[in-house]
């Protein structure tokens, strides 16, 4: 008996990750980077509401700065 040969089918890069245009990529992280600094400014000290709220605003706000970088560098056009 032959071995079964594989009918695995691989999916082609350009579906596995997308490429955006620049226009594309500066608006989506500059609308992410947007947010994460007002919600860094939502937690100085001179804004109203408790210590955990502060506290918590600013992880959101780095969690948006920081998926402002991921979104700058991913989906390019270019594989470098």
């Amino acid at each position: 008996m032959s071995s079964p040969k594989s009918t695995a089918v691989q999916a082609p890069s350009s579906l596995l990750r997308p490429k955006d245009c620049l226009s594309c990529r500066i608006i989506g992280a500059g609308a992410l980077g947007a947010t994460g600094i007002y919600a860094l400014n939502q937690s100085r000290a001179h804004q109203p509401g408790s210590p955990l709220g502060k506290r918590i605003m600013a992880g959101v706000g780095l969690a948006f700065l920081v998926g402002s970088v991921w979104r700058w560098n991913s989906f390019r056009d270019d594989d470098s």
